[in-house]
């Protein structure tokens, strides 16, 4: 079974232009966009490009020959200027992967996800009906639901690529609320890291806020701070080889001590500190972990040598940890 680009036709055979790329309006990657669209597209054989959609198009970003997929989501600053250009496209499709256009099927669920989907999806099925060439959907049950629309089920079927395992080299940091500081700070040596490790992924603790700074970044989970008991629970079973500490001038942080130390060798971590009290005169730099000034630059360069597959500094500065632990607990 292969995409097909028309399902009700707009247009006389042999009007539209032929399709020359694939432009993809989507509010974000997802798992329908990779475990369904991407594979699907890739059947046609057309270079795929996917624009900032939280502005309108440029002069270059839609093309004749361009065949258009929205996917959930209508755009409002795409909206006008598609329907100008609609007879230079070779189609426009609506990609649907949940009960999107019925207002109805949205009662019971969050207040604001069920106002963005009317607003930006059930109140543009006028439209859609008006203007799109082809609707594709993810399942049997929408493809029954809008037959009307003529719809094709768009399979299930993720690329091997996709399923694979992937082995990545974990790096957290643990701060508290009271590190809102060091968080802020810690986003560009992570943006810096990631760019240079893609085998990289790092973890933090933090509520929405923190969640909406790091989301730009790939290979980021922030995790909801959690209470004593469940957090010793967690890292007993969660291994990382990096942790991060940095501290940031502050008279609250004065008071700090090392505790970052044992959080982190808990998880089998090698601790990442600032060349500061606590960390200084308790850490070994270079022997049980590393010490450095609050230069984003050294960080940066000191992650990306740590996260070196096979970096012997890293297994080094392990051993010390455990030599050091073991050490501590016994005198």
């Amino acid at each position: 079974m292969w995409p097909r680009l028309s399902g009700r036709a707009r247009q006389p055979p042999g009007q539209r232009p032929a399709a020359l790329r694939c432009v993809v309006l989507e509010e974000a990657r997802s798992a329908s966009g990779d475990y369904l669209l991407t594979p699907w597209l890739a059947r046609l054989g057309l270079p795929v490009v996917r624009p900032d959609i939280r502005r309108a198009p440029g002069l270059d970003e839609l093309r004749r020959g361009d065949l258009v997929v929205i996917s959930r989501y209508v755009p409002a600053l795409w909206r006008r200027p598609l329907q100008k250009r609609l007879a230079e496209l070779a189609g426009l499709v609506y990609f649907m992967d949940d009960d999107l256009l019925d207002s109805s099927a949205h009662t019971g669920l969050a207040p604001a996800y069920a106002k963005k989907l009317g607003t930006l999806a059930g109140s543009r099925r006028r439209w859609l009906e008006a203007h799109a060439d082809a609707f594709w959907v993810a399942t049997p049950a929408l493809a029954a639901k809008y037959a009307a629309l003529a719809p094709q089920i768009v399979p299930l079927a993720p690329p091997a690529a996709l399923l694979a395992p992937r082995s990545a080299l974990r790096i957290v940091y643990h701060g508290t609320a009271s590190h809102a500081a060091e968080i802020e700070w810690l986003h560009g040596v992570v943006a810096g890291v990631q760019a240079r490790s893609p085998h990289t992924e790092f973890e933090l603790f933090g509520e929405h806020p923190v969640h909406r700074l790091y989301r730009d970044l790939p290979r980021v989970a922030v995790l909801h701070p959690m209470r004593w008991e469940n957090y010793l629970a967690y890292t007993a079973s969660h291994a990382a080889a990096i942790g991060l500490a940095p501290l940031l001038p502050h008279p609250f942080n004065a008071a700090r001590g090392a505790v970052k130390f044992y959080d982190y060798a808990r998880m089998g971590a090698v601790g990442v500190y600032t060349d500061v009290e606590p960390y200084r005169g308790f850490v070994q730099d270079g022997v049980d972990g590393l010490l450095l000034p609050n230069d984003p630059r050294r960080w940066i360069d000191a992650l990306v040598a740590l996260a070196e597959p096979g970096a012997p500094a890293l297994a080094r500065l392990r051993a010390g940890v455990a030599a050091r632990v073991g050490a501590l607990s016994a005198g």
